[in-house]
């Protein structure tokens, strides 16, 4: 059922691939073209999301919500969804509002299915 989330958000247009990562790194679930190592990106999500959570605790501004890299050639977002986070990796042109939507909308849907 995760994977078909997965290929609901491949569809939108700029996005490369998508994962399921637990916040210990372990991949849940993906979809990922056979250029991107899952296993790497899954594990410095959950670093990066988990320094980021500290960070956000830290500096009072409550709960995590979403991280976002933003690099010359692309963008690779993070969204809580409980006990796991959505990753998305997508071109540098992505449409911000509309992933952003897709994403929560797609994390709502892991936090039921898991």
């Amino acid at each position: 059922m995760i994977d078909r989330v997965l290929k609901d958000l491949g569809r939108i247009q700029g996005v490369n691939g998508s994962l399921v990562v637990g916040k210990d790194g372990l991949i849940i679930e993906k979809e990922v073209t056979s250029d991107i190592d899952s296993e790497l990106v899954g594990a410095m999500s959950s670093a990066v999301f988990g320094t980021a959570e500290r960070s956000t605790e830290e500096m009072k501004h409550d709960h995590l919500q979403q991280v976002m890299i933003e690099g010359n050639k692309g963008k690779t977002l993070m969204i809580d969804s409980k006990e796991a986070i959505l990753v998305v990796i997508t071109d540098v042109n992505i449409n911000l509002g509309l992933i952003r939507l897709e994403m929560k909308r797609s994390s709502e849907r892991i936090i039921d299915l898991i």
